[in-house]
């Protein structure tokens, strides 16, 4: 039981959502699926984005998902090239498929 006047929080559970590219290379979440969804989604070469507070289990759905989608894979941080506001990734060992399974940190958020 908790004393009065402190606060007790429930850990996060990640959310997945489907993700696009912004023009400044930011990942712009959509619609909210399901796991199993998200695997099918990026099977197809789509993007997909993990989102949450808690990094590691953000970190841990993601490569769950690429794997579950495609096998063996590479975890990826931001690419600068993709600019400020790019997402830590996973994305196929080899390719095809296209696309990849971005996570969010506590600093790098989707939009």
């Amino acid at each position: 039981m908790a004393k009065a006047g402190t606060v007790t929080t429930e850990p996060s559970v990640p959310t997945i959502h489907m993700a696009s590219l912004g023009s400044s290379g930011e990942v712009v979440k959509g619609a909210t699926i399901t796991e199993a969804d998200a695997v099918i989604e990026r099977q197809a070469g789509r993007d997909v984005v993990v989102c949450g507070l808690d990094l590691s289990a953000n970190r841990q759905l993601a490569g769950r998902i690429e794997q579950s989608a495609n096998g063996p894979w590479r975890r990826c941080p931001p690419h600068a090239s993709a600019g400020r506001n790019s997402l830590p990734h996973y994305q196929p060992q080899s390719r095809p498929p296209t696309g990849h399974t971005f996570y969010e940190t506590p600093h790098r958020k989707a939009q």
